[in-house]
């Protein structure tokens, strides 16, 4: 299918959504045709279209929303996905390594208490 044949069957496909403006399914149906970003595109123009001709019209308006939010489905699934960080200590060497520091915090407190009461005594 050529691009002026894509453009005169979704021109087609709207005018068909222009005829039955009250018919979900019309809507639904048009939105489905439109594959990817490019066709949200479109179709998010037309419906911005109708708006400024007819400010505040509800179905212009809610099919308009729905476009958005097509669009920003599509547009975070195209998003690189990562791996979480992991790290490439083992858990049981950090395990040991906070046990370790634990331990040495402990002692340096006890040092600073036995230097605190030997300060203190007469």
């Amino acid at each position: 299918m050529t691009a002026e044949t894509e453009s005169e069957a979704e021109a087609r496909a709207w005018d068909e959504v222009v005829r039955g403006w009250d018919d979900e399914a019309r809507h639904r149906a048009y939105l489905e045709r439109l594959a990817g970003l490019e066709g949200l595109a479109l179709a998010g123009r037309r419906y911005r279209d109708v708006l400024d001709a007819r400010p505040g019209d509800p179905v212009a308006l809610r099919w308009r929303d729905e476009v958005v939010k097509r669009a920003t489905v599509a547009g975070l699934a195209l998003l690189p996905r990562e791996k979480p960080f992991e790290s490439r200590v083992p858990r049981w060497t950090r395990t040991a390594g906070l046990v370790v520091v634990g331990i040495l915090l402990a002692v340096a407190f006890a040092a600073f208490l036995r230097v605190l009461h030997a300060w203190n005594a007469p």
